[in-house]
């Protein structure tokens, strides 16, 4: 009954009066995707069951990533006996396995960074108590869900079509009336046993559809955690600019001072300058990997889509353009979330300008510098802290993509 009675007074403090359905709103696709998988970082307040399962997931997904895909399918691409055109078709799969275990190797020893950017949602969440800042948050979270679910449906209808249907016409057509030919979804080397014998063969073709299926979970968690975070932080632009905009004369419904409407703004510019760098830390690795990955496999799609129709292999092609379709949408979110942050950060800066600065008493108005100042500092994402993501840096991606596409098809015509 006291512990009852504590939580009810804890959540009359709370200024947002629907603190709990916003916060769900906005964090459980994020959640959705990154829990199966057990990246998804833990409160200090969860129980025993809860950290055993999630290391129990964790650790699944990596043995299986790891063992079933990634080491079998270089061992099979690196065989000696295969020719250049036979490695270049198995090139594709493999950068995808690679770049999943890189991402889910640096989500996991992230993963406090992380719990510390949700923590900071969270708490944005709860102080909002303004009608029209809530209403910029929730416009914002609903892009982001927009965006994930988007990114979501291509990745895994590619991947659909990739691990069985793919396989299974590409059989069919092989086949004769005596002959019946099996093909993995993912050709692989076990060193230690044949994967196509009869004994091996269903159980290998069942672990590679669910470790594909973790990598496709992975690559759409990721990216809908990096448009989740930076959209948010976008929305915290907009609310400073709204706070600025009201600055001189305050709002008709509030009676506070100048001078407290100047703490209140800096505190949540710093705020969120503190949380960009944040986001920032954590994502410059895994946006490397999205950056080299994307590039490379843009190309080998294109060539593989290209290959495809000069056969007339409709399964093939399909394939592979629902494939080329989500690489380069992938690659285009993160590049537009960063240029977004940037322009919103830059925007901060100009509402600064725009305001009837000159009424406000000199020594009060000199705060006004710096923060113009920090806001023509551009606010930017990162890959690797090499790339700045933005929207040349999606056009320089193509462009690098179809030169290289243009490189092979000359080398193996």
């Amino acid at each position: 009954m006291e512990h009852k009675r504590g939580w009810a007074k804890i959540k009359s403090d709370i200024p947002n009066k629907n603190y709990d359905t916003d916060v769900e709103y906005a964090i459980k696709l994020n959640r959705w995707l990154l829990k199966p998988i057990g990246v998804w970082p833990l409160e200090l307040s969860s129980s025993r069951t809860e950290r055993i399962v999630t290391i129990t997931s964790a650790v699944t997904c990596c043995l299986l990533m790891s063992f079933v895909l990634t080491i079998p399918c270089c061992i099979e691409m690196f065989s000696s006996q295969k020719d250049f055109k036979s490695r270049l078709e198995m090139l594709g799969p493999s950068s995808f396995c690679v770049m999943a275990v890189i991402k889910f190797f640096f989500f996991v020893i992230r993963g406090k960074e992380i719990r510390f950017c949700i923590d900071s949602v969270v708490t944005d969440w709860r102080n909002v108590d303004v009608p029209e800042e809530r209403n910029i948050m929730l416009r914002k979270a609903k892009s982001a869900r927009f965006l994930t679910t988007v990114c979501a449906l291509f990745m895994y209808y590619g991947g659909i079509f990739y691990t069985t249907y793919l396989p299974l016409t590409t059989a069919k057509a092989l086949s004769t009336e005596n002959v019946t030919i099996r093909i993995l979804p993912y050709r692989c080397n076990f060193i230690l046993f044949d994967p196509y014998a009869p004994l091996f063969f269903d159980i290998i073709y069942f672990l590679q559809c669910l470790s594909a299926a973790f990598m496709f979970t992975l690559t759409s968690g990721v990216c809908s955690l990096a448009v989740n975070f930076i959209i948010h932080a976008c929305g915290q632009c907009q609310i400073i600019g709204l706070l600025l905009e009201n600055l001189v004369d305050g709002r008709g419904n509030t009676s506070t001072t100048l001078e407290k409407r100047i703490a209140v703004v800096i505190v949540r510019h710093l705020h969120l300058l503190r949380f960009v760098t944040r986001v920032e830390d954590v994502l410059n690795e895994v946006c490397l990997v999205e950056f080299l990955g994307c590039t490379l496999n843009i190309c080998l799609l294109g060539y593989y889509f290209i290959t495809g129709l000069e056969t007339a292999d409709t399964a093939r092609f399909v394939t592979f353009a629902l494939l080329f379709i989500s690489f380069t949408f992938n690659i285009f979110i993160f590049c537009y979330i960063g240029q977004l942050l940037t322009n919103h950060c830059h925007q901060i800066g100009e509402i600064s300008y725009m305001i009837d600065w000159y009424r406000i008493p000199g020594a009060q108005a000199r705060f006004l510098i710096l923060l113009i100042a920090i806001a023509n500092r551009p606010v930017t994402i990162t890959a690797g802290k090499i790339v700045q993501l933005s929207f040349p840096c999606f056009r320089d991606v193509l462009k690098a993509a179809l030169a290289y596409l243009n490189m092979l098809r000359k080398m193996t015509t």
